[in-house]
């Protein structure tokens, strides 16, 4: 049950990560799109490590990778109308 919802969660983290990366197409010359490209970068990383302890069978660090991951990195408080708990940490 652990791996489905790690699953769930890399799945969820690899669609936030894409729609960042089409929000950062749209405002390339906004500052807030380089940070961004930043958040993203560290949410790949975050991503694989989290793919690869999970094959290792690491669940509990798989899962420690995902809780670092940025929700929404391309959104401010500000910016966010939805669901609040996608928020960056």
């Amino acid at each position: 049950m652990a791996g489905n919802s790690l699953s769930n969660d890399v799945s969820k983290g690899i669609d936030d990560t894409m729609e960042a990366l089409r929000w950062c197409k749209r405002h390339l010359h906004d500052r807030k799109a380089l940070d961004a490209l930043r958040l993203i970068q560290l949410n790949l990383a975050y991503l694989a490590m989290a793919l690869d302890w999970e094959m290792e069978g690491e669940n509990d660090k798989a899962a420690s990778a995902i809780d670092r991951f940025w929700w929404q990195p391309h959104k401010d408080d500000a910016d966010w109308i939805g669901d609040p708990t996608l928020l960056g940490h």
